[in-house]
């Protein structure tokens, strides 16, 4: 079956999966950091968390969009939530038995992440079965506003203060926020995508190259996910170092860090409210730039910044460039792209940008050690000028046609 684009309960649902999902994910993003921290201070070592979520893309990234273009894109959900639910739990319970050394740490955020490139896969191709197409820009940002809230803001704020209680309890937590995600996707009607994806191939991954042909050939996606590799590279030196920054330059305590990812989350909040309005008021092209502008004066302005409050003030506006990128990134890809090949271009377009942390953040661990932060996390804003020229070369998008 395909959703009635007016079918609200339906993407309400969708809605409540993201939201739950995003609130575990966002739970672990500070306790993941701050448990490696507290084993060890050797900023190359804790930058192997950043490989260890960002490796999942580059092995199975492209074979999870085939496989979403294959089957129900809602039993992938449910299923793939499920089995994060059981990793979390286990993790859990052997942080709380002193079981959790520095490996099995890594290899849970591994696991985690594997079923991440299922999860965002699926539910990017998803929505515009929910939503008529006029309307996924605005359906995209009440996504991310929902998944920002709970994910960016709330989840890393109590996952910090969770943490200082027992380093256990943000992934006991984590739990029963898959729980939530699990329900809620499962109440989703089952569906089914175009038969024309299931013939005429026999090989997956030779559906998968398909997908990947098809971005590199197409003019727009492909310079917008240029811009994205850059801006992921970006990201990734970035959180490589940014919790030994705060613990060490900024010499927060481990509360902090979260209370600062919390900041770094109301901006995001911020431009996922923002987004529509100001594609309808500049246009994307000029709404782009803006975003790869922002998010170069911000991450030098946080290299630079002497103490939390300006720190604060650049992650504030970091959130709201990223956020601006991430949705009219997402909607141009949704827009442009034919449905049966969605799930495959979304994943070939994550696996660029997200694939691109294994290599970024050991880099940005490199240059901290023999350095400092602050040299590390200039380089990272260097890497976002860069975007800008890959936004220069766009035509004008608010004149290109959609996919039928």
């Amino acid at each position: 079956m395909v959703y009635r684009a007016e079918d609200g309960r339906s993407f309400g649902w969708l809605w409540g999966a993201t939201v739950g999902a995003a609130l575990g994910d966002g739970l672990s993003m500070t306790a993941f950091p701050l448990l490696v921290a507290s084993q060890t201070r050797d900023p190359f070592i804790v930058s192997l968390l950043q490989v260890a979520t960002g490796l999942p893309w580059l092995l199975f990234g492209l074979l999870a969009g085939a496989l979403v273009d294959r089957w129900d894109r809602r039993a992938v959900m449910w299923r793939t939530d499920l089995a994060r639910l059981c990793i979390a739990l286990s993790l859990g319970v052997l942080v709380a038995l002193g079981h959790a050394p520095v490996a099995v740490v890594l290899l849970a955020a591994f696991l985690l992440a594997c079923g991440s490139t299922l999860i965002r896969s699926a539910a990017p191709a998803l929505l515009p079965t929910l939503v008529a197409r006029e309307k996924l820009a605005h359906a995209n940002g009440r996504l991310q506003a929902g998944s920002t809230v709970s994910g960016s803001f709330l989840g890393p704020a109590a996952g910090s203060v969770l943490y200082s209680l027992s380093a256990a309890v943000p992934f006991l937590t984590q739990t029963f926020a898959l729980v939530v995600s699990t329900v809620c996707v499962w109440r989703l009607p089952a569906t089914l995508v175009s038969s024309a994806s299931r013939t005429g191939r026999s090989s997956i991954w030779a559906e998968a190259a398909d997908g990947v042909r098809w971005l590199a050939a197409h003019r727009v996606l492909r310079s917008i996910a240029v811009g994205t590799i850059l801006l992921a590279a970006s990201t990734g030196v970035l959180l490589a170092v940014l919790v030994i920054h705060v613990l060490e330059f900024l010499r927060l305590p481990p509360v902090g860090y979260g209370v600062l990812i919390s900041v770094y989350a109301g901006g995001s909040l911020a431009g996922s409210l923002l987004t529509a309005r100001l594609r309808h008021t500049l246009g994307t092209n000029r709404c782009l730039l803006t975003s790869a502008l922002l998010g170069t004066v911000s991450i030098a302005a946080l290299a630079m910044a002497p103490n939390a409050a300006l720190a604060g003030g650049a992650l504030f506006t970091l959130g709201v460039a990223t956020m601006l990128w991430n949705i009219l990134a997402v909607t141009v890809r949704q827009e442009l792209t034919p449905n049966h090949l969605l799930g495959r271009v979304t994943s070939a377009f994550t696996v660029a940008s997200v694939g691109t942390a294994p290599i970024a953040a050991p880099l940005g661990g490199v240059v901290a050690s023999l350095t400092n932060t602050s040299v590390a996390i200039s380089g990272a804003a260097l890497l976002c000028a860069f975007a800008c020229i890959a936004v220069g070369r766009l035509p004008y998008l608010d004149d290109t046609k959609w996919a039928e």
